[in-house]
């Protein structure tokens, strides 16, 4: 499946920036309606029926708590990327977004003791070390790789000048890294051990994270593309094989609630990602920004982002505040990919620290072993 999912992936660039440059942008979203469909039919025509021995009730509190925390996560976080950490309807979303996922997991854990109980989340996965750290470990290369997929759109079109088109083609190295990081991730894992693999794809996403930290609005395309790919390899190696230390321990009673729990963990890394990379952006973009002279209105304009910037540039026609705008976003890219490659550190820290040694290689039957999990990159 993650296969599968890898040779798909690189049209989505391609294709998105050819929807944007041609026709109206909500087909973007669009077009993943006939792809959903085929996946269903897919799914209902190829997907082998399983079931567990006892089927397990509706746990509508747990849905109705976990799915109103993650939303006020969610959102909070979102609001936090565009208006700081201090905005108080920021503050306010996470806060109750938090609490009331610490009351869903109070509740799941009364229903795990309670005799019969059924809940929602089977807190017991977190009883194997493999297990939780492999979900922890699965986050942090998306939260690293979110340095390059917010900002290098960016830097491409507003200080390169490409169009939607040609930042969807220049993002190809990154693509084709994760393809050739997480493809053979079992592979690599029987060889080498989850802890080895995992540790090695942060060392590389680091590297490449740190190269192109150095860049700036006159890096050749080349360069560009040489660390881009680096980044990729790593975040398809640490990602695919963290999965894969996380699942493989698991029953096949338990697989899919443990993927679950694993894809829900995954997806909320990334606007808690964008939201601290946004900071980190706008603050380097404001601190290298030069607006003196500026009415107060075009200033603000300027403020808002590199195409705020630009609009009023081409509108004054100022040379000047033109490469001042440019200069000042790439300053902000470098420092948000700086810190990205700090995550990427932490994430091999982190594994080297905790992910068991006892778990470097897949155990149990073959046919667990050779299982490979479904990975689905961050967008």
């Amino acid at each position: 499946m993650a296969g599968a999912t890898f040779v798909a992936f690189p049209i989505g660039p391609i294709l998105g920036g050819w929807l944007l440059s041609s026709y109206w942008w909500g087909w973007v979203f669009l077009i993943n309606v006939p792809v959903v469909a085929i996946g269903l039919a897919a799914v209902a025509a190829l997907t082998p029926e399983s079931r567990a021995a006892m089927r397990p009730r509706v746990d509508l509190v747990g849905v109705a708590a976990s799915a109103a925390g993650l939303v006020g996560v969610t959102y909070g976080l979102i609001e936090a990327g565009q208006d700081g950490w201090s905005d108080a309807r920021a503050l306010t979303l996470m806060i109750a977004g938090v609490a009331l996922l610490a009351g869903f997991l109070g509740w799941e854990r009364r229903l795990t003791r309670r005799p019969g109980g059924q809940p929602l989340l089977d807190l017991t996965l977190f009883s194997s070390p493999s297990y939780t750290w492999g979900v922890l470990l699965a986050v942090v290369p998306i939260l690293a790789m979110l340095g390059i997929l917010f900002t290098m759109p960016q830097y491409f079109q507003g200080v390169l000048g490409t169009t939607a088109m040609g930042s969807g083609l220049r993002l190809l190295p990154l693509v084709a890294g994760l393809m050739a990081g997480a493809v053979p991730a079992a592979v690599i894992v029987r060889r080498t051990g989850a802890k080895v693999a995992v540790t090695a794809g942060f060392v590389l996403l680091a590297a490449g994270l740190s190269i192109g930290a150095t860049t700036s609005v006159h890096s050749s395309g080349l360069f560009v593309a040489a660390w881009m790919a680096i980044a990729g390899l790593g975040t398809g190696i640490a990602m695919a094989t963290a999965m894969s230390a996380a699942l493989v321990e698991m029953s096949e009673e338990k697989s899919g609630v443990a993927s679950a729990v694993l894809q829900a963990v995954n997806k909320t890394g990334g606007p808690f990602g964008i939201a601290i990379l946004g900071s980190v952006l706008s603050a380097g973009y404001l601190a290298r920004l030069s607006l003196s002279g500026l009415p107060p209105a075009a200033a603000a304009a300027a403020r808002q982002s590199i195409f705020g910037g630009l609009a009023v540039a081409q509108k004054i026609h100022s040379a000047s505040l033109l490469a001042s705008v440019q200069t000042a976003f790439t300053h902000g890219m470098d420092v948000a990919l700086l810190v990205s490659a700090g995550i990427a550190i932490a994430g091999g820290v982190l594994t080297l620290v905790f992910l068991p040694a006892a778990n470097a290689s897949p155990a149990g039957p073959q046919a667990r072993a050779e299982k490979e999990p479904e990975i689905v990159p961050a967008a």
